[in-house]
């Protein structure tokens, strides 16, 4: 099992370049745990900013993810901007996101704004390119299941070995609650199944999200 009797490992400190509002009578302020182990805490504007952090996170992809970062521009680097989030790829390719509801897109002008300050990015090498994200680029499934991902920070590699031992016997696809009662080790089976799923040793056989009827194919190493 865990050990846990040496006591609790405090998360990272945030890595943005600033820090948000503790609180906003406008819109939502959060502040989460995001990564392996003890995690670094991530800062969020917004629900949204949340949702695609945790998303991007999620991504086998994805290796690092800075939230508030700052790029200063101009031809003599007087202007700032604050991207909401810098997500590295294990490509080593740099996307800096800019997070905006919907509803703040209608005049034209933020989108104008970032044109201008994508130009600026690319000529300097900052990121490789500039996206923009509102809520409707959020896939609910895909959200419930980073949301089951950023729970799963701590490991219990005796219960995962054992999971992997099993799971790499497969033939075919068989559901996670049957993989589970196959383990043995209940809740702490059932959550290193889901440790493999996110680690793409266990794949569902469609997009859906993720529950204990799920069915799941082995795609790692066999034993």
């Amino acid at each position: 099992m865990p050990i846990y009797s040496e006591g609790r490992v405090l998360p990272a400190q945030s890595r943005g370049d600033r820090d948000i509002a503790s609180a906003s009578t406008a819109h939502c302020t959060a502040f989460s745990v995001l990564g392996e182990q003890s995690g670094t805490r991530s800062q969020a504007e917004s629900y949204t900013e949340l949702c695609h952090q945790k998303i991007e996170s999620a991504r086998s992809d994805v290796t690092n993810i800075q939230e508030q970062v700052l790029f200063t521009f101009g031809r003599q680097d007087e202007k700032r901007h604050f991207f909401d989030m810098v997500v590295t790829k294990a490509s080593g390719e740099r996307i800096a996101y800019t997070v905006k509801p919907e509803a703040r897109l209608k005049s034209g002008r933020h989108v104008e704004e970032m044109r201008t300050i994508a130009w600026w990015v690319q000529k300097q090498g900052f990121a490789k390119s500039v996206r923009l994200l509102t809520e409707a680029d959020i896939d609910r499934v895909t959200l419930h299941n980073a949301n089951i991902n950023t729970a799963l920070r701590d490991t219990d590699p005796e219960a995962e070995e054992a999971v992997r031992v099993v799971a790499s016997g497969l033939r075919g696809a068989v559901s996670l609650n049957h993989l589970t009662q196959q383990v043995g080790l209940a809740a702490r089976g059932y959550r290193a199944l889901l440790r493999l799923v996110s680690a793409g040793e266990l794949a569902p056989l469609q997009s859906e999200k993720i529950t204990t009827e799920t069915l799941v194919e082995w795609k790692g190493k066999r034993q």
